[in-house]
């Protein structure tokens, strides 16, 4: 299972980030993108400990509000590929987090594990593309449906996490 950032319905948003030549290319997530994520999640598993509260969740969001603090970053467009730089760097832990977890598990809890990322493959889909249509008469749609993508993205990756005793 890979490829979990931009399955359908979500083409549409994807088709508005590739417009123009130069939001396509930024979707990749950044070297400072990649740290600071990882930054906020091990200080996270550190303050665990003593802050149950502190949780990895809390980091969801960051580098894409960096990203937006950016001159430039501000527009529905720079907004939308800001989350589509974050999320495809939770897409990449979330797919390594399942072969991960794929490779460890029993044959039939795998065949369970692929059945379950299907379904929730569909619902995040369904549940984005619904955001979008929803706010089909304005520009936010696409904020809002990329925003939806990345928390997905983020909370599945985290959760599978969980089952790897990864510490997130």
């Amino acid at each position: 299972m890979t490829a979990h950032r931009f399955a359908l319905p979500s083409l549409c948003v994807l088709a508005v980030l590739l417009a123009s030549p130069a939001v396509g290319q930024e979707s990749d997530y950044t070297e400072e993108d990649a740290m600071a994520l990882q930054s906020c999640i091990e200080a996270a598993r550190d303050l665990a400990s003593d802050e149950p509260d502190v949780t990895p969740d809390r980091c969801i969001g960051i580098a894409s509000a960096a990203c937006q603090e950016a001159p430039g970053g501000s527009s529905t467009v720079a907004i939308a590929t800001c989350n589509a730089r974050e999320t495809a760097w939770w897409d990449e832990l979330l797919n390594a987090h399942y072969q991960s977890l794929e490779e460890t598990l029993e044959p039939d809890l795998a065949e369970t594990l692929r059945e379950a990322e299907r379904a929730w493959i569909a619902f995040r889909d369904a549940d984005c593309g619904f955001a979008y249509e929803f706010w089909a008469e304005g520009t936010i749609r696409t904020v809002v449906a990329t925003s939806c993508q990345l928390q997905h993205t983020a909370r599945r990756a985290l959760t599978l996490g969980t089952y790897l005793d990864t510490g997130y």
